[in-house]
């Protein structure tokens, strides 16, 4: 029995790596003790918007699999959508299930977006030094 259990610890501690991994962290330390989630992420990392847990079972409820593979056979060759499944029990928050490797595009995409954004600030607060070095040098 002591065997089987770290064999299940030693699988979720490999499952945190990989994902920390995916994610571009590492993975945290004893963190059912401390807290904080599984992954500890950098600062500027878009992925950081989530405190991350990961769970590993040898097989997953049939309930999430069943319709993320049904949402995928609903789309037509040729479509770039992905699957996505939205769940909610009553009087509670509606949960979403994709598959991680499908949101990877959108949120590099999304970042690129957020980073052209500081890079515009940042132009513009340059244009507005110049600006008042051009006046403090007439």
């Amino acid at each position: 029995m002591a065997t089987r259990g770290r064999s299940a610890k030693a699988k979720g501690t490999r499952f945190e790596r990989e994902l920390a991994l995916e994610l571009g962290g590492k993975r945290t330390p004893l963190s059912g003790a401390s807290g904080g989630g599984d992954i500890t992420l950098a600062t500027d990392s878009v992925w950081r918007a989530f405190s991350w847990e990961a769970k590993r079972r040898a097989a997953l409820p049939v309930f999430l699999t069943k319709p993320l593979e049904q949402a995928a056979s609903d789309i037509a060759i040729g479509d770039p959508r992905k699957p996505a499944v939205a769940f909610r029990a009553d009087h509670s928050r509606t949960i979403v299930a994709f598959y991680l490797d499908d949101l990877r595009p959108l949120v590099e995409a999304l970042t690129e977006v957020g980073g052209g954004a500081r890079i515009r600030v940042v132009a513009r607060d340059l244009e507005r030094l110049a600006e008042e070095l051009r006046k403090a040098v007439r």
